[in-house]
C-alpha cells in the first residue's frame, strides 16, 4: 500500500505522468434507465437501490476515460514495469496493468463492488429519528461485510457518503448553508478507514449523489428535514461555502486518520445528470433532462464546477485522485473538462443497449484518461451476458477497471455473484490489488 506522506508529491502521477430509478417520457436510448432496472434513474435511490419518497424516511431497499486501448490479442497487464527516468517512483512495479488507475506506482485494474451502504443517509452521520447508526456505532457488521468483500476478491470498495442531505447529516445555518460536518460523520468515516484496513481492502468515498438534489423539504412525517443541494451548487457563494465546510472537511478528517492510505480514490458525485437540465457543453452529447418535479436541477455548468472545484481541495488535501460518476456513456463527454483524474462510467441494460458495454473506448474518444466502469449489475440483468465476460471484455478492451453493483441491493444480489467476482481476482491476482 501506499506511503501518505509521498501523495502530494506523486500527484502527476496519479493521473499516469511521472511514475510511469422511473424518468418520464423515456422512449429511446437518449433518455434515462427503465422504472425498476436499477439503471442508475431516480426511481432508485441510489443507482439500482429501491425507490426513495424524498418524505425523509429509512430506504427500506438498504436502498471515465481511459488508458490505452489493447487489441485483446495480449494481456493489457504485462507491458512496462519500470519507473520512468527521473519519477518519484523507488521501486518497479512487477505487474502494471498498462491502462490502469495509478495509484502509489502502480497501475492497476481497479476491481472491486459498489457498497454503496449499509444504512443509506446513516453510515457517515447516523440518524437518531431512524434509530440508525452510523459506521462508528455498527463496526461489527461493517466490518463482517468487509472481508466477506475481501475474501470473494474485492479489493476496491465505493462507499457513498451524503447520498441526501438528511435530518442532523450537516450542520446548517438560518440561510440554509452548510457551515460543517453533522452527527457522527467524522468518527465515522475514521472508523470506515480503520474498519476497511482490518479487512484489507480500498475505498473510493463518493460525497454526494443525485439524490441530494431533491427538493427540500421541512418537518415531513418522521420529523427529519431533508435539504437540496440544488440551490446551494447553483449559487457560487453557497456553493464555495459547500467546498470549504464539507468537501474540504471530509478529506482533511480522511487525511488526519492513521489508515488514510485505505482511502484510494474520489468520487465527487453519484450519477449528476439525473439532476441537469439544459444542454451539454461538449461533444455532442445529448440534453441533459432532469425531473424537474422531483429535483431542483441545475446546469451543466453549475455541476461542473461543483465537480472542478471540489476535485482542486481533495486533491490538495490528500493527493488522491478524482473522478465523477457518470450515470452513462452516452453523456461520455460530460466530465472530460471538470479536471477528474480518471473518468467513471456507469452500465445498465438500458444504456448497453444503445452503447454496448465493449464498444472500445477510441470509438467513445474516450482515451485520454483511464476509464472505470463504476456501476454495472452484478446479476447483469438487462445485459445477458456471463459476470466474467463481461469483467473480462471490460479488460481486454482498455478499461480501467470495474466495480459491481451492489453488495446490499437485493435487487442485484450479492451472494449468487460472489464465486464469480472471486474466480475473476483469483486469475488476475496481482492486476487487481492495490
Amino acid at each position: 500500500m501506499k506511503t501518505w506522506l509521498l501523495l502530494g508529491a506523486l500527484q502527476l502521477s496519479l493521473v499516469g505522468i511521472g511514475c510511469g430509478g422511473t424518468l418520464d417520457g423515456v422512449d429511446d436510448g437518449e433518455g434515462g434507465g427503465p422504472a425498476s432496472s436499477g439503471s442508475g434513474a431516480p426511481a432508485g435511490s441510489g443507482s439500482g437501490g429501491s425507490a426513495t419518497t424524498g418524505t425523509g424516511g429509512p430506504d427500506p431497499g438498504g436502498t471515465g476515460s481511459g488508458g490505452p486501448v489493447s487489441s485483446g490479442s495480449g494481456d493489457p497487464a504485462t507491458t512496462g514495469g519500470g519507473p520512468d527516468p527521473g519519477s518519484t517512483c523507488a521501486e518497479v512495479d512487477s505487474c502494471p496493468f498498462a491502462a490502469g488507475v495509478e495509484i502509489d506506482c502502480r497501475k492497476r485494474f481497479m476491481y472491486g463492488l459498489n457498497y454503496a451502504w449499509r444504512d443509506f443517509g446513516a453510515d457517515f452521520s447516523g440518524q437518531r429519528q431512524w434509530d440508525q447508526a452510523g459506521v462508528s456505532g455498527k463496526r461489527d457488521r461493517v466490518l463482517a461485510d468487509l472481508r466477506d468483500m475481501r475474501a470473494h476478491g474485492v479489493d476496491v470498495v465505493r462507499w457513498w457518503i451524503y447520498p441526501r442531505i438528511y435530518g442532523e447529516a450537516l450542520v446548517m445555518d438560518g440561510q440554509g448553508n452548510p457551515t460543517g460536518l453533522g452527527g457522527t460523520s467524522t468518527q465515522d468515516i475514521l472508523a470506515a478507514l480503520e474498519l476497511a484496513d482490518q479487512a484489507e481492502v480500498n475505498l473510493m468515498f463518493t460525497l454526494f449523489s443525485f439524490d441530494g438534489f431533491y427538493k427540500t423539504s421541512h418537518n415531513p412525517p418522521n420529523g427529519l428535514s431533508v435539504v437540496s443541494l440544488g440551490p446551494i451548487v447553483a449559487d457560487t457563494s453557497r456553493r464555495a461555502r459547500l467546498i470549504e465546510n464539507v468537501v474540504r472537511q471530509v478529506a482533511r478528517t480522511v487525511a488526519s486518520s492513521p489508515h488514510r492510505h485505505r482511502m484510494v480514490a474520489w468520487d465527487v458525485i453519484n450519477e449528476p445528470e439525473w439532476a441537469m437540465t439544459g444542454p451539454s457543453l461538449y461533444g455532442g452529447d445529448p440534453p441533459f433532462e432532469g425531473d424537474a418535479s422531483k429535483f431542483d436541477l441545475v446546469t451543466h455548468a453549475q455541476m461542473e464546477a461543483l465537480a472542478k472545484e471540489s476535485a482542486a481541495v481533495l486533491r490538495e488535501e490528500t493527493g488522491a485522485p478524482v473522478s465523477v460518476g457518470s450515470a452513462a456513456i452516452k453523456w461520455g463527454q460530460a466530465w472530460t473538462r471538470a479536471d477528474v483524474d480518471f473518468y467513471q462510467v456507469h452500465m445498465y441494460g438500458w444504456v448497453n443497449e444503445w452503447r454496448p458495454y465493449n464498444t472500445p473506448l477510441a470509438e467513445l474518444n474516450l482515451t485520454d484518461k483511464p476509464v472505470v466502469m463504476g456501476e454495472f449489475p452484478i446479476n447483469l440483468d438487462g445485459i445477458d451476458v456471463q459476470y466474467d465476460k463481461f469483467v473480462s471484455d471490460l479488460y481486454n478492451v482498455g478499461y480501467a477497471g470495474a466495480l459491481s453493483w451492489s453488495y446490499t441491493d437485493g435487487n442485484f444480489p450479492w451472494a449468487p455473484a460472489r464465486d464469480a467476482v472471486k474466480a475473476f481476482a483469483d486469475r488476475h491476482t496481482c492486476e487487481t490489488r492495490y
